[in-house]
């Protein structure tokens, strides 16, 4: 490892929370625009996967074309079977099964991402799946194996890993109470939601289907003012952008349109202290994707 490169983490997870009004964590620098490409080397599943997959290859590149969807900037590009040395610091993303992660015991994780940077750029990141766990590949609720302990499901850990190798962190372990892959353990969801998306499209762009929602004011996730109303300001790209208010356990809506790179606003009443504002996006299609949360305490 010379000066300028250094690893961010070694488990992912554990580096610096980059703040934002997006109601995601991020775990700090970002790739660079193109392409990063994965080199997966999982080996034999020993037959096809329950949910029809034929190899852990196939559930690991499933995973990544659910996250190249949502991204415009950047995109995953698979080297399959690869036959690259496995080994840290060489600038190469290899996703492999293994006992230990380098020499370092996985601590009861199930799967470990590794961050590597230099400067402000990310320059590698390897997934290392804990061999000593059981494993398949399938949708629904967590299942369980023969011996009664749970049957991981690759796909659902690789796509939480996945969003580590891009820059997401834990939102959980931030204060954040929201239905994401991207918490700390893995749960009965199984595809990318909201808020997951959310976090990739504020680092790379909008992709195909995906819309994006910038607050230009406040500039800040908190914000104080001694005014008993508060004019949210920002642009939005497709669809409508609904206001949801969650004052002091007290709700309330009102929809506004934003078409193209239109500009929006919303008025919200505000309670004394604490006052949640949501921001929604709703597709053509009628999908509704949470865009950012922003926290206005009235004096």
């Amino acid at each position: 490892m010379n000066a300028t490169k250094r690893l961010l983490a070694a488990m992912a997870g554990g580096a610096v929370l980059v703040g934002s009004v997006w109601g995601f964590s991020l775990l700090g620098p970002r790739w660079p625009d193109g392409t990063v490409v994965m080199h997966l080397q999982l080996g034999s599943s020993g037959g096809r996967l329950i949910d029809g997959s034929a190899s852990w290859g196939d559930s690991a590149e499933a995973a990544l074309a659910l996250w190249n969807a949502e991204m415009r900037d950047l995109k995953f590009r698979v080297v399959r079977d690869s036959t690259v040395p496995v080994r840290q610091g060489d600038d190469v993303n290899n996703v492999f099964f293994a006992q230990n992660v380098y020499g370092t015991s996985f601590g009861g994780a199930i799967a470990i991402t590794t961050l590597w940077r230099t400067g402000n750029r990310r320059t590698e990141a390897d997934v290392v799946f804990n061999t000593r766990l059981d494993w398949n590949s399938y949708r629904g609720p967590l299942r369980n194996s023969t011996s009664g302990d749970t049957l991981f499901d690759l796909r659902r850990v690789a796509l939480h890993e996945f969003g580590h190798v891009l820059g997401l962190d834990h939102p959980d372990e931030f204060g954040q109470n929201v239905r994401a892959v991207m918490n700390s353990s893995v749960s009965n969801l199984d595809a990318l939601q909201d808020d997951d998306i959310s976090g990739v499209q504020f680092l790379y762009g909008r992709g195909r289907g995906g819309v994006l929602v910038e607050v230009t004011r406040p500039s800040t996730s908190t914000f104080t003012t001694n005014r008993s109303r508060f004019v949210i300001r920002g642009r939005a790209t497709g669809g409508r952008v609904q206001a949801i208010l969650a004052a002091n356990n007290r709700l309330g809506s009102r929809l506004y349109r934003a078409r193209g790179s239109a500009r929006w606003r919303v008025t919200v009443p505000l309670r004394s202290g604490v006052n949640r504002i949501t921001l929604r996006v709703r597709t053509d299609s009628g999908r509704l994707q949470k865009a950012a949360v922003v926290r206005i305490r009235r004096q």
